[in-house]
């Protein structure tokens, strides 16, 4: 098998972006939930194994019935989606953390005026 350097890149991105989160995650950073962790093991995850073997893209496509062209199409959605995917769950996980933050406030105020 011959790695092309587009696969070598990807795979590297791929690594790179899993192992950054992982130290994000076991640092327990703020909004890095569990479902956002492993959400992005398995997106980069996948994304670096198709990149390496790209057999597996060629396996789900028979498996499915899709035309020659359609992998591409079907990676680049799938790129898209997941960018969309994480910038929502990002943004959903501040509004929770300012909601916590505003209702703790209020609740503290409430206190201090009794």
């Amino acid at each position: 098998m011959r790695l092309t350097p587009y696969q070598v890149f990807l795979s590297i991105i791929a690594v790179g972006i899993i192992l950054d989160r992982t130290i994000r995650f076991f640092k327990r950073e703020q909004n890095q939930s569990v479902l956002k962790y492993i959400s992005v093991i398995a997106i980069w995850g996948s994304i670096g194994a198709v990149s390496l073997f790209p057999q597996i893209a060629h396996h789900i496509r028979i498996f499915f019935g899709f035309g020659d062209n359609f992998n591409t199409i079907i990676f680049i959605a799938f790129v898209i989606l997941f960018v969309l995917y994480f910038r929502l769950l990002s943004i959903v996980e501040r509004i929770e953390s300012n909601i916590t933050k505003i209702i703790r406030k209020e609740a503290l105020t409430k206190k201090t005026r009794k």
